[in-house]
């Protein structure tokens, strides 16, 4: 006989349960994705086929809710003539469809989705993303989307911002996919990769990034010139050199980061890349700039730019490249960023110091073994790397 049981999960166990379908009777189920992912289904008997109604996901449609769905679809089997429940729940659900916006909903989903990120910067990204570059849906009906509208957003920075196509691309689907789940539009999802898009834009990915950077052994002579300009441009990019950094970290870089005495800098988790608290020790070159900045401090800000309060742009480190015309062997006009090239590239060919010890001196992940080259002694070994990169170039040889 037919397992005509009702009501038997609990909140316990929807939140516990692991993948598969899992039953409350009536035909409600709840069904497990092997990602965790959560959503009710009502199964039943409609002539010779078993259609099924999705309600939304759990635990944004709790099981009450669910409950109070199923029964309604068991409501319309049991009148005379049966109704349709799949028909009467898409014809329920309609008007709601109609007056849903991709936009309106898009702001939805990222306020529900907001305590997934790790900063509120990005969520400014998700939303300037979205209204930017989906634009052209941003106020059609969540029903209305199909592939040829998601199309209409993202072939025009396919080829020209292909990760940022990419990355609009990947919100869109989740927009829709929450829209999904919530009923109120149907599969398949115009924005997926594997099952739409790919058989129409390619596989196309972004050109690796390449910041010409100067020869190591150029530095020397390079720095003799770079140190003779007394202007806080100057200063600054002396810093981002010594410190092997982003030229973002040292321009918004403030004196409370910065614990003199032990010759240490901690940058805070939401101004790295990598959204980790990155410790930097520094060279007592570095320490000289510091020392020398402190004695004309006007304000938080270790670098300040021209206007009050305001910290130097990023041309400003910029302009005393080009001012010096600064290019490397390949002729090519030697960026900021890519003084970490010049560094990485000289700690890896001059020296015995491990490939982990320069990685974490770049800020870059190292999976588990990265918090053993954040601990204490791993940090005086950095700022031994960090010295003897600073006396290739910084402290004259007769010093």
């Amino acid at each position: 006989m037919p397992d005509i049981t009702m009501n038997k999960l609990t909140d316990a166990k929807c939140r516990k349960a692991g993948a598969g379908r899992h039953s409350d009777g009536g035909g409600l189920y709840l069904n497990v994705k092997p990602s965790g992912a959560r959503n009710w289904l009502f199964t039943y008997r409609w002539g010779d086929k078993r259609p099924s109604i999705g309600f939304g996901g759990y635990p944004t449609v709790s099981l009450a809710d669910a409950r109070a769905a199923a029964a309604r679809c068991r409501g319309w089997l049991a009148e005379t003539p049966s109704k349709d429940p799949k028909r009467e729940w898409k014809a329920l659900s309609q008007p709601q469809v109609r007056q849903e916006t991709f936009g309106n909903f898009a702001l939805k989903h990222i306020d529900a989705i907001k305590g997934d990120f790790r900063n509120a910067k990005h969520v400014k990204q998700w939303r300037s993303t979205l209204e930017t570059h989906a634009a052209p849906i941003w106020n059609m009906p969540l029903d209305q989307i199909g592939v040829d509208e998601v199309l209409n957003c993202l072939q025009q920075i396919w080829t020209e911002k292909n990760e940022t196509a990419r990355r609009v691309r990947g919100r869109i689907e989740a927009v829709l996919e929450s829209a999904r789940v919530r009923g109120l539009r149907e599969d398949p999802n115009p924005a997926s990769w594997n099952g739409q898009l790919k058989h129409v834009l390619g596989k196309r990915r972004p050109a690796p990034k390449h910041f010409p950077a100067l020869e190591y052994q150029s530095m020397p002579g390079f720095w003799e010139r770079l140190a003779a300009k007394d202007t806080i441009g100057s200063l600054a990019l002396q810093f981002t050199i010594l410190t092997a950094a982003r030229s973002g970290e040292v321009r918004l870089a403030v004196w409370s980061e910065f614990d003199l005495a032990a010759g240490i800098w901690t940058i805070p988790a939401e101004r790295m890349k990598a959204e980790r608290e990155h410790i930097v020790p520094l060279s007592e070159e570095a320490l000289n700039i510091l020392n020398k900045l402190k004695n004309a401090r006007t304000g938080d800000l270790v670098f300040p730019g021209s206007k009050r309060g305001k910290p130097l742009s990023d041309m400003t480190l910029t302009k005393v490249l080009r001012d010096m015309e600064v290019v490397n062997a390949k002729g090519e006009p030697v960026t900021v960023h890519g003084f970490r090239s010049t560094f990485s590239d000289w700690a890896r060919n001059e020296t015995d110091f491990p490939r982990e010890l320069i990685e974490e001196s770049l800020a870059h992940s190292l999976g588990k073994v990265e918090a053993a080259y954040r601990r204490g002694a791993a940090i005086e070994r950095r700022r031994e790397l960090m010295e003897a990169w600073a006396n290739v170039f910084a402290v004259p040889p007769t010093r």
